[in-house]
């Protein structure tokens, strides 16, 4: 899985001012970073895969002047597919749409080739951070966000990138995860925040592929080598042939795509009948700074003031917090800012719910191992409460097929309920990536009990399927923590534990 490779970019690197909530004036320092807006916006929690791939496509069906998309991952694969389809179609209409992905080595794959595709159809492409894996000044610093906006006044942000696993149609692993819909004026700050990336120094335009050229100077070598340069040269052209088609592939849908499309359309609004739109009468929007990098990150001081921006914002709305706070996240790994924050709630006796991911329904193993030591210094609290997810699918809407359901499932929402009223839905996990290196941007809203209450069920539904922590950090029903992982996982497990120790910093 993609976070695997991530941990190998981390081994290779490794050896080689808060605003108030209460506050709806724009500050012109931060802004867009942090923007805070009392007034009306229009939202809905879209808890289901399918029914949030409706909504994407529903939405971008509707606009009329602009549309942007940016995200961690966009793979090549049926729901990525359909997505570049309609971008391409919304570009037709006359439409300026724009798509942002991330250069990670680890997780890339909408290269050069599929960029070209979409850019003979109007839809413009660029990437962040096309830092190689040596070049350790900027290879880190990633860029997490994930949004969709059409026309300045509608979005879609939370955790879900564009790949099958993320709208509940892969047969091998699914994640459950959350996104929010919202309608109203904190858009146009998500949309120049978007601006400000698109513009970034270490954004880059992809080149067009170029045909392969023969090697020049054939006449001072032997024969046989010639051959063997022309017997290469042909395998190049034919590779880039190849290349050409498949990427051009996407302008016309296979059955497959055409059924998963067709159920989207069909079952993906009934999807999301669960919650309803409601109105949150004060919104916040934060985001991390563009464009960070090694050397601005050796200038602590510099670097958390100006460029860690949403950590700040998340450490005032937990001001609000009185009683109990909840936390779903696919990562449980703190440092020691998040650390302070956890200890200064659990002394004040304020319970504090935590849901992330087991061995057996997590991608990142690495982070599993780490995480077994690190909830045990916490499940001896009585108000610390840990539920880890069993890897078995929640029941919680209709999916495609029964391989679907019965993939692999994991959470992968990054969620916080600050109290009975106020919620948060974005892109930060609880880890040392989110905290210190990758962009992340988070919408938060409070004053609408309707709202939270849809995070805050959908969270204890999903409790239902995992295993709550003893104690001792181990499952109170008696079961194995490594339950329901495979042998490999198991034996990744253990032989990843100390190295995963090591550099957990960069986890």
């Amino acid at each position: 899985m993609f976070k695997a490779k991530i941990y190998l970019i981390a081994l290779t690197t490794f050896f080689c001012c808060f605003t108030s909530v209460a506050d709806s004036d724009v500050n012109a320092e931060l802004y867009p970073y942090r923007h805070n807006i009392a007034k009306d916006h229009s939202m809905q929690i879209l808890n289901s895969g399918i029914g949030s791939l409706w909504a994407r496509v529903d939405l971008m069906r509707r606009a009329e002047e602009t549309l942007e998309l940016e995200y961690f991952i966009f793979n090549t694969d049926t729901a990525s597919r359909i997505i570049m389809r309609e971008m391409i179609a919304a570009a037709k209409r006359g439409v300026k749409v724009r798509l942002l992905v991330d250069k990670s080595a680890a997780v890339f794959v909408l290269d050069e080739y599929y960029a070209h595709a979409l850019r003979r159809k109007n839809v413009e492409v660029r990437y962040y951070n096309a830092a190689s894996i040596i070049q350790i000044s900027t290879v880190q610093f990633r860029n997490h966000r994930k949004m969709i906006s059409r026309d300045g006044v509608e979005a879609i942000t939370g955790g879900r990138n564009i790949a099958d696993e993320y709208f509940d149609l892969s047969e091998t692993f699914n994640f459950l995860d959350r996104d929010v819909w919202l309608e109203g004026p904190i858009v146009k700050t998500m949309v120049d925040s978007f601006d400000k990336y698109w513009a970034s120094d270490i954004v880059e335009i992809p080149a067009r592929p170029e045909k392969p050229i023969k090697f020049a100077g054939d006449s001072v070598v032997s024969y046989k080598e010639r051959q063997k340069r022309n017997r290469q040269h042909k395998e190049r052209v034919k590779r880039h042939r190849n290349r050409i088609r498949e990427s051009k592939s996407i302008y016309k849908a296979t059955k497959k795509e055409k059924e998963a499309l067709n159920y989207a359309l069909s079952y993906g609004k009934k999807a999301l009948a669960t919650t309803d739109k409601s109105i949150c009468p004060h919104v916040g929007f934060a985001t991390d700074r563009e464009g960070g990098d090694f050397a601005k990150r050796v200038s602590s001081q510099e670097y958390h003031r100006d460029f860690r921006l949403l950590r700040k914002e998340i450490a005032g709305w937990m001001k609000l917090t009185d009683k109990e706070i909840t936390l779903d996240s696919p990562y449980f790994l703190n440092n020691s800012r998040s650390r302070e924050a956890l200890h200064e709630l659990l002394e004040k006796k304020i319970t504090v719910n935590i849901l992330t991911n087991s061995l057996g329904s997590t991608d990142a193993i690495y982070v599993a191992t780490v995480f077994s030591d690190e909830v045990r210094q916490y499940t001896p609290i009585d108000y610390f409460n840990a539920y880890i997810y069993t890897g078995f699918f929640s029941g919680e809407s209709e999916v495609m097929n029964e391989k679907v359901k019965d993939a692999v499932w994991g959470t992968h929402s990054k969620t916080i309920v600050f109290n009975d009223d106020a919620f948060m839905v974005g892109t930060f996990n609880i880890d040392n990536r989110s905290s210190y290196y990758n962009t992340e941007m988070a919408i938060f809203c409070k004053n609408s009990k309707p709202l939270r209450d849809d995070v805050q069920n959908n969270i204890e539904l999903r409790m239902k399927s995992s295993k709550k922590l003893g104690k001792n950090g181990r499952p109170e029903d008696g079961s194995k923590l490594l339950a329901n992982s495979s042998l490999t996982k198991k034996m990744l497990y253990f032989f990843l534990k100390i190295p995963a120790t090591l550099l957990k910093f960069l986890l």
